[in-house]
């Protein structure tokens, strides 16, 4: 629960204010009984008019303030509570976005928007209802109690036991629901991780046929959930029954008793039995209120423990002992990595590129290509083996000097809403419009800019949707040799580029980047057969090293590749 009043903390002086207005809201409520008894006993039974409109304008008054207060605090509370909720979902957004790659895969995208959503907005509940809880409850209970024993100390007395018994009840009922919520929230993760997934890979769902397995994940999702949803609302359900019966029934026994007791005790009033009566409803609502909160308490726990569950999470460059952006070789020995408990998806890994050289990573589907690069970038950690980069171990660097050193094209074309110039500025944001045109012109995007006539100025829709695969990929390419860096990576960025265009994009780009390391990343051999030298992966392990003639010849994976690219036989 700390993070419960560490997200209320910057709010205190309105959570203050709140509590003001509910007390206030409150004392008029306990007084109005008191006033009301006085009419009856004082102005009725007399007959005295001018007391009973006097005191009938106290009444007023103090219903006129209680109905302010309400209003006063209705309109602050709603924007406190919607305030405090934007904090949450921000505080989360920014610590998500500091956490590796490696800590977001522990969280998992479907749980992460589970928690900035449902968790969070049952905290934005619960706050609204705190200052109420913490004020109007305990005043409207105390003081209806000791109120209430100002005409009979019997009558309040019958009530004040069956509250107990109540808070009691509700507390016992509320101890089994935590498991259950926190059960139910999991698998709302697990369904939204499903549901993702479906949408994402729908064409290889129909295309293997595996709608019947993919339904079947989901409905288990959605019926766990669902029992332990059904599970906990249906208990915290059994308070607000069994607590009305039993304060109803109190009620009546009061009535009861007071109506005897009115008739042997000359002392007990009929003003004070019907303002007993009011105070007796107060009390009950109070206790209503306590009874609810309790059965909330166990989901806002878990919905605490899931925001602080990512806020606890240490940044990756909590620890970096130095954090500048490192120039040389970068070496792997013997690096091995899987995710999760799966299976190594690289496996004793070792290769060492020197600065200057343009060195190829090649290998089929599967074969460990994107995830060397993820370790290159030090999106993840390796479980074994070492990596260095200019001479200094990657744990010295830390995650923003190995960034700054190195620019990257992924293998997937991340294009945003905007112009040409303002995605390709993404690289280097103080770079000129004369060095963005550069980078497009190496990119081979001059014509396409030319034939516009905004020019570098011209609109992207959303994800590049105005563009074709291969001017997305140099679009993207423009952008990342835009950045001043010391190693350029190009995962099989030029994968939807035909090979007249990419050999004059790799022309271009030799020039361009002369004395910068290149590493590329391709499933093509006409793309690797370039380079200095190049690796071939094969399940997550290196098959082979050496330039295109060495691998033909000692290589059977390299040569196989290649026969099946280019056609005819390595020797024609």
């Amino acid at each position: 629960m700390k993070y419960l009043f560490r997200f209320i903390k910057p709010h205190v002086k309105t959570v203050c204010l709140l509590m003001l207005l509910y007390a206030a809201q409150t004392f008029c409520a306990l007084f109005m009984p008191y006033v009301m008894s006085d009419i009856v006993e004082s102005g009725i039974r007399r007959g005295d008019l001018d007391f009973i409109f006097r005191e009938g304008a106290v009444m007023v008054a103090l219903s006129a303030g209680a109905l302010i207060c309400a209003l006063l605090t209705n309109a602050v509370n709603s924007k406190f509570s919607a305030k405090l909720a934007v904090d949450i979902r921000k505080q989360v957004f920014n610590k998500v976005n500091g956490l590796g790659f490696e800590q977001f895969s522990e969280l998992g995208t479907g749980s992460l928007i589970t928690r900035t959503t449902d968790d969070v907005g049952w905290i934005e509940d619960t706050v609204a209802q705190l200052p109420y809880v913490l004020v109007s409850a305990p005043v409207m209970f105390v003081g209806g109690v000791v109120l209430s024993f100002k005409g009979d100390w019997v009558l309040p007395l019958v009530l004040l036991g069956v509250a107990l018994l109540v808070l009691a009840v509700s507390t016992l009922i509320t101890c089994s629901l935590e498991k259950h919520w926190q059960r139910g929230e999991e698998f709302t993760d697990v369904q939204n991780r499903v549901v993702r997934e479906r949408l994402t890979g729908i064409r290889v769902v129909r295309a293997f046929d595996r709608e019947a397995y993919e339904h079947k994940r989901a409905a288990t999702a959605t019926s766990e959930m669902c029992n332990s949803y059904v599970r906990a609302n249906t208990v915290s359900g059994l308070i607000s029954p069994i607590a009305s019966l039993f304060l109803n029934a109190a009620t009546v026994a009061i009535i009861y008793v007071g109506a005897l007791r009115l008739q042997k005790i000359d002392m007990l009033r009929a003003g004070d039995v019907l303002a007993t009566i009011q105070y007796i409803a107060l009390i009950a609502n109070a206790v209503l209120i306590l009874s609810w909160t309790i059965s909330y308490i166990p989901h806002v726990k878990v919905s605490l423990r899931r925001i602080g569950e990512i806020l606890d999470k240490a940044s990756p460059d909590a620890e970096s002992s130095r954090l500048v952006a490192p120039e040389g070789d970068v070496v792997f020995s013997d690096v091995s990595f899987a995710y999760g408990n799966t299976q190594n998806a690289l496996d004793n890994v070792s290769f060492c590129v020197h600065r200057g050289e343009t060195v190829g990573i090649i290998g089929g589907t599967g074969s460990g290509k994107t995830t060397l690069v993820k370790l290159l970038m030090d999106f993840y950690s390796p479980q074994s083996g070492s990596r260095s980069f200019g001479g200094a171990d990657y744990s010295e660097l830390g995650a923003t000097a190995v960034r700054d050193g190195v620019s990257v094209a992924l293998q997937k074309s991340m294009i945003f809403e905007g112009t040409v110039a303002e995605n390709v500025r993404m690289g280097n944001f103080e770079a000129t419009d004369e060095q963005v045109r550069e980078a497009l012109s190496v990119a081979q995007m001059s014509d396409f800019i030319a034939a516009k006539t905004e020019g570098i100025n011209y609109k992207l829709t959303k994800l590049g949707g105005n563009l074709s695969g291969g001017q997305k990929q140099r679009v993207s390419i423009a952008r990342a040799i835009l950045k001043p860096a010391s190693v350029y990576i190009f995962d099989d960025s030029f994968s939807a580029l035909d090979y007249l265009t990419e050999a004059n994009l790799r022309k271009a780009l030799n020039k361009y980047l002369c004395g910068k390391t290149q590493i590329i990343v391709t499933q093509r051999a006409a793309t690797a057969m370039r380079c200095d030298r190049v690796y071939v992966l094969d399940n997550g392990k290196v098959a082979g090293v050496g330039t295109h003639k060495q691998l033909l010849e000692s290589c059977a994976i390299y040569r196989e590749i290649y026969q099946s690219q280019m056609g005819g036989d390595v020797d024609e």
